[in-house]
């Protein structure tokens, strides 16, 4: 019995070509140069299922898949990310994007500049990736918005006194004193295992066995005070691995948390918003930019002070003071 495609000259390379139930004809580029390794490419695609066209949604969600296998900390973000881009380019073919393409996104996307950069960010990561693996050929130019400026929301401790109150659930409760004792990131929170929390020394160790340090440090931080027997509560009513838990298991996410008590009490927090509260209060505490700089496992204490030396009570003090008569 003969194939049910043909492999033909394309550009520069070769192409599996064959036609669908109504008489349709396809063809998908192959990254084989020669002709018995295209034949040899096209029988494995074919008999994968894997000759459809490598669309923008195909390519996106092969990539998710590696990422997530690779366990990186902001799979869920992507995943989100690609939920909302999901409707515009789902079916698009990556050879067709182009610059007016990409602004037409930008134009009906109901959201912030940085969101719609992200989402932006994040096809091109995709595309390149697809590049990579030698799902399309090329991966083109994309288009995004230049970056906002960066603001720091905080809640003062009046309002986050009053967001807690309408905090219900124990685990939720708990992840928002562990945001602020230790200004962490969400996704080392919410991947914390009680094998990491040291009680007798009064550390906590955020960076899970395995994970590569990479620019999103996660540095060993002490116990706060106010969090040990919130903590030690937990431990005694532990019911899997994780610190933070629910019904015996891990959790992923805690914007649902954050969404309920946001409405409830009138002040909306997100879960960044809890490391950079914990991080002005600091500051604003006096802690010095190096220590600060630690805490939030950034590499470099200069970041540090870009976005939170000015609520230091002695930021800039001595230089203002200077040159009086």
């Amino acid at each position: 019995m003969s194939d049910p495609f043909t492999v033909q000259r394309f550009r520069d390379g070769w192409a599996i070509v064959w036609k669908d139930e109504g008489g349709k004809r396809h063809r998908h580029a192959l990254a084989a140069a020669s002709r018995v390794a295209a034949e040899a490419e096209a029988r494995q695609r074919w008999r994968l299922g894997d000759h459809t066209s490598w669309t923008v949604g195909r390519v996106m969600l092969a990539y998710l898949d590696d990422r997530e296998k690779a366990e990186i900390a902001s799979i869920s973000r992507r995943k989100d990310a690609w939920k909302a881009m999901r409707h515009y380019w789902d079916d698009v073919n990556p050879a067709l994007i182009d610059e007016a393409m990409c602004k037409g996104y930008a134009a009906q996307r109901n959201a912030g500049q940085a969101t719609i950069r992200y989402e932006l960010s994040q096809l091109s990561v995709a595309l390149r990736w697809g590049k990579d693996a030698k799902l399309i050929k090329e991966a083109p130019s994309i288009w995004r918005p230049d970056a906002p400026d960066r603001i720091e929301r905080h809640l003062t401790k009046e309002q986050f006194r009053k967001f807690l109150s309408e905090v219900k659930a124990p685990h939720a409760q708990l992840y928002m004193v562990l945001a602020l004792a230790t200004c962490a990131r969400p996704t080392a929170i919410l991947q914390l295992t009680w094998d990491r929390v040291d009680f007798e020394r009064g550390l906590i160790n955020l960076n899970r066995a395995g994970r590569v340090q990479t620019a999103k440090r996660r540095p060993t931080v002490p116990i706060a005070d106010y969090a040990k027997q919130p903590l030690k509560e937990a431990y005694e009513a532990r019911q899997s691995e994780y610190v933070i838990e629910r019904g015996g298991k891990g959790i992923q996410n805690i914007k649902k948390a954050f969404l309920a008590a946001s409405q409830r009490s009138a002040v909306h927090a997100t879960p960044y918003t809890l490391r950079h509260t914990g991080a002005v209060w600091r500051a604003e505490d006096g802690i010095p930019m190096s220590e600060l700089a630690q805490l939030m496992g950034h590499d470099d204490s200069r970041t540090t002070e870009k976005h939170y030396a000015r609520y230091s009570p002695t930021y800039l003090r001595k230089a203002a003071n200077a040159g009086s008569w």
